[in-house]
């Protein structure tokens, strides 16, 4: 029987904006919007935070949001849902386990959704990630957004922080751009495989954890969303999520919420 189990990865020790899921947006820290939309996803059985701090558990338990404590030493946030997943026992094949970053304060309930079908869609692979189109030539040359070529049958074929692909000689203005969305599926043993796995030097060099599987040789299922996500990367992206918030038609629905 399949399980669905949201794991939302949260550490303090960001380079770029230390101590970012505990930034208050609108009267509630970063993490516990993103705990509480992932409440308004269907077909969701449990949602969790996978966390190594104190700091971040005292949170967590003053708004009462269910959490599993990681190891401080995983490697990545993959590793750190990896871990949680292990722990709550969803490693069978039909457990669905969705990670949904942690500086996703904005995500919309249907990505969740989508990502979730979208791996259903195909038996034959492990983990789907969407990707959204990039229509803004800043967004296009920000490092903080990874940037996704797509093979004519839904596949990732590539993962890179630079602009991709090349417009040298792109006379005919052909060219698409996409960015990677920070929420991804994995069918449970699955990703318990990509805990195995050594980090490999496309992931170390680019910074991308889901580099892992393409290096390995593993397919990743993806496709085009229209829903637009907001990542939390800098401290500047906070002026813009507040007015993303402002406007957002599911925030009164979990401002009432109690998990």
């Amino acid at each position: 029987m399949k399980r669905t189990l949201i794991v939302i990865p949260a550490r303090l020790g960001s380079w770029r904006f230390p101590e970012k899921p505990l930034t208050p947006i609108m009267g509630m820290p970063m993490i516990e919007h993103v705990y509480r939309r992932s409440f308004l996803a269907s077909n969701v059985d449990k949602v969790v935070l996978a966390i190594c701090e104190e700091q971040l558990e005292e949170v967590c338990n003053n708004s009462q949001m269910d959490y599993v404590m990681t190891d401080r030493e995983q490697p990545t946030a993959i590793d750190r849902v990896g871990e949680a997943a292990r722990s709550l026992g969803y490693t069978g094949h039909d457990d669905v386990v969705i990670n949904v970053q942690g500086d996703e304060p904005a995500v919309p309930p249907p990505v969740i959704e989508f990502v979730s079908e979208l791996l259903l869609k195909y038996p034959d692979v492990g983990c789907a990630n969407p990707v959204e189109r990039i229509t803004d030539k800043t967004e296009l040359d920000n490092p903080h957004r990874i940037k996704a070529v797509l093979s004519n049958n839904e596949r990732l074929i590539y993962l890179t922080r630079q602009s991709i692909p090349s417009t040298e000689f792109d006379i005919d203005n052909e060219a698409t751009f996409c960015r990677k969305t920070c929420v991804m599926s994995f069918r449970g043993d699955f990703l318990q495989k990509f805990c195995l796995m050594p980090q490999t030097n496309l992931e170390l060099v680019e910074g991308i954890d889901m580099l892992r599987l393409i290096q390995n040789g593993y397919p990743i299922a993806c496709s085009t969303i229209d829903d637009a996500t907001y990542p939390v990367d800098v401290p500047e992206d906070i002026k813009v999520i507040e007015t993303v918030l402002q406007n957002d038609k599911w925030i009164a629905e979990y401002n009432d919420f109690s998990g």
